[in-house]
């Protein structure tokens, strides 16, 4: 069991604030925006953009001179853009938090400090994570603080994802995943490890962190007080959905072989291809051939 930590977190403790950043400028610089009018002061930034060819790269030079720009020259993946951002800050930051954003992120402006004063509540918080809003659906929830997951049935799900929110989810509590964007201990890699490339380019890679983060004995906390707001979704991927798509299953199988126990392997054997059924019928429902055929791709190329 990890000790408990007696120390009393306060405003001067330095937040790496790492944000992965691809072909979306208009997104980073508004993310970029909120970050710089947070009312917890004491971060640095650091952006790793994998391989943008839109400018990106550029305008933050110009507007952002102060922030740690990586240039990738290719995409790395969340997982290795992730992994590289914490090696940055690792060399050349004296931090005592990380906190992990996506590039179509707009933070509120208390959410760091929200999330920084969880930390006081328990010894073994590892990760704090926020409330997020879809940013073009005012009031609908993405998720309320992570993800609710079940590896006896093998389901992974949004806690509270797209429902409206009326004060259901306003209670902070420990959950059993985080999502991408959370708040982070600095030693918890020191114990946990760094994000699984094998996840690359994207998909689960969040999941399977936060369940080695718990198998060390470290919580997960949703704090409901701190909030962003998430462009994201299928819908914001365009043409690059069939290669979502491909990843996500891949990765889904790959989450599940390398966590689920032989009990529960049993019982997913049973229970996997009735739930694989439903979903195939409601994506042929909706006319989404292209996402059955890349996540029938993903599975081959997983057996492969």
């Amino acid at each position: 069991m990890i000790e408990e930590n007696q120390q009393i977190i306060s405003k001067n403790h330095l937040v790496a604030i790492v944000i992965l950043s691809h072909n979306k400028k208009k997104d980073i610089l508004e993310c970029l925006d909120s970050i710089f009018n947070l009312d917890y002061n004491e971060f640095e930034v650091i952006v790793v953009d994998n391989g943008s060819s839109d400018g990106s790269v550029e305008e933050i030079k110009t507007k952002y001179p102060n922030v740690h720009l990586i240039e990738s020259k290719i995409n790395l993946g969340v997982a290795g853009g992730r992994n590289l951002g914490v090696k940055c800050a690792n060399e050349i930051l004296k931090y005592k938090f990380l906190l992990f954003l996506d590039d179509d992120i707009v933070i509120d402006k208390s959410a760091l400090s929200e999330m920084i004063s969880s930390f006081n509540s328990d010894g073994n918080i590892g990760i704090v994570t926020p409330k997020c809003y879809l940013t073009n659906m005012p009031r609908v929830i993405g998720y309320a603080g992570g993800m609710s997951v079940n590896l006896f049935i093998g389901k992974i799900t949004d806690i509270g994802g797209g429902v409206i929110d009326v004060g259901q989810l306003d209670q902070s509590k420990f959950i059993s995943s985080s999502a991408g964007l959370c708040l982070l201990r600095k030693e918890l890699f020191n114990k946990v490890g760094m994000f699984d490339e094998k996840f690359n380019p994207y998909g689960w890679e969040d999941v399977d962190f936060s369940l080695r983060t718990r198998q060390k004995g470290f919580k997960i906390f949703y704090n409901h007080k701190a909030v962003v707001f998430h462009k994201g979704g299928k819908k914001g991927r365009g043409k690059a959905i069939a290669e979502y798509e491909f990843s996500k299953s891949k990765n889904y199988f790959y989450l599940i072989r390398k966590h689920a126990n032989i009990f529960q392997l049993l019982i997913l054997s049973m229970v996997l291809p009735v739930r694989a059924l439903l979903i195939i019928t409601k994506e042929l429902l909706r006319g989404e051939f292209k996402t059955i055929s890349a996540q029938f791709r993903g599975i081959l190329s997983l057996i492969k």
